[in-house]
């Protein structure tokens, strides 16, 4: 009985060994999954370490909303850092705080709204030996026009001005119509001239004059000589003979309208616009019934402010002065880059040869009344039409 127990007591210790052994290799390769042993498993990639953070400068940006015109202090702006990369450099102009400080900012006038966060670059901010007044370091008009060109204002109608679409920043092309009549070369006058002719009364001798208009001398129906003069109408005989041409391309809107003139000799001071008072109902509304809303009266302008070389402003200048007919034409915005468009003048001759009109001949029957007095009758009918109130 002795022997028996004997060895089930060593088979117990035999399979107690071999448990014992099984968890200690378990244990083993799971520390080793969980990166406790010495090197990576087998067929494990080493992990790799974290990239380098690229190095940054510190840039001094706004710590609130800061209005145009508004005096600054060290206390309006604090720093952010900026990193250096390659695809994303600090803005041009940025306020580096290695240069200064945030005193650099000390005593300077916004000439632009900052906002929060925003970087404060030089060109937003009066320079820092001029602090007195905006109005010192010269006009907003003069920040919107681009490097190498000059503002000019013309007036605008709601005709040439594409029905008052333009707006701040659009590129018009500009289109003139010129009208051009024959003139003596000495006097600069239109032509006809006019002659006076010295009449001496040979039984009184008193000196008389007679008026006449210079015409050309034909040979007439009889073989006589005929003197050609025009027909006495109000453009003296003579009918202008109009060109139109795209003469400057590609200029910018800078502004429709008047300038404000509120900064002039003064400090800007940025104030809440005044709100509508709201309407009280009168005693003649029918109670129940909405009140209705007033529309706001909106000024039209009369004048636009365009941007374009020095050599197209002097154009414009003598267009303007000698009263050529000027219209603006609206470019998609797609087409702002285009410049230097070549086109081709238009007169009646063009319109005749290129679209291939048809010119009436003479004929031996007319209608009455005439084409030209149905327009005049029809204009007058229209006019007495939009007189007439509606019933």
């Amino acid at each position: 009985m002795s022997a028996g127990r004997g060895r089930r007591t060593g088979i117990v210790l035999i399979l107690l060994i071999v448990v014992v052994l099984v968890i200690v290799i378990v244990a083993v390769f799971a520390l080793q999954g969980l990166g406790g042993g010495g090197g990576p498993a087998v067929g494990q990639q080493p992990t790799e370490a974290p990239p380098t953070p690229p190095p940054v400068i510190n840039i001094i940006v706004a710590a609130r909303d800061i209005p145009r015109g508004a005096r600054l202090s060290a206390q309006d702006v604090t720093t952010m850092a900026w990193p250096i990369l390659v695809q994303a450099p600090p803005p041009a102009g940025a306020l580096l705080l290695e240069n200064g400080g945030l005193e650099q900012v000390e005593g300077r006038i916004a000439r632009v709204d900052i906002l929060n966060g925003q970087p404060v670059m030089d060109f937003m901010i009066t320079p820092g030996d001029q602090p007195t007044s905006l109005a010192n370091v010269g006009s907003d008009a003069a920040l919107l026009i681009p490097s190498g060109m000059v503002a000019v204002s013309i007036p605008i109608t709601r005709l040439n001005s594409v029905g008052y679409a333009l707006r701040a920043g659009d590129h018009v092309d500009i289109m003139m119509s010129f009208r051009f009549v024959d003139v003596d070369q000495d006097f600069q006058t239109m032509l006809p001239n006019r002659g006076i002719l010295f009449v001496i009364d040979p039984e009184t001798q008193q000196l008389s004059t007679l008026e006449y208009t210079v015409g050309r001398e034909e040979t007439g129906l009889l073989g006589n000589t005929t003197l050609i003069i025009p027909n006495e109408g109000p453009s003296q005989g003579q009918i202008a003979r109009q060109t139109t041409q795209l003469v400057i391309d590609n200029a910018i809107v800078v502004r429709v309208g008047t300038w404000p003139i509120t900064d002039l000799e003064q400090p800007i001071v940025v104030t809440v616009a005044p709100q509508a008072p709201t309407p009280t109902p009168s005693a003649q509304q029918v109670e129940g019934q909405p009140t209705p809303t007033p529309i706001p009266s909106v000024p039209v302008p009369d004048i636009i402010t365009l941007a374009m070389s020095r050599q197209d402003a002097l154009v414009l200048k003598y267009a303007t002065e000698t009263g050529a007919i000027i219209d603006l034409a609206l470019r998609s915005a797609l087409d702002n880059q285009v410049s230097d468009v070549i086109t081709d003048p238009v007169s009646l001759d063009y319109i005749i040869n290129f679209y291939n009109v048809a010119v009436p001949q003479l004929l031996p029957v007319a209608l009455d009344p005439r084409a030209d007095a149905m327009g005049t009758l029809n204009a007058l009918f229209q006019s007495a039409a939009e007189a007439t109130p509606p019933q």
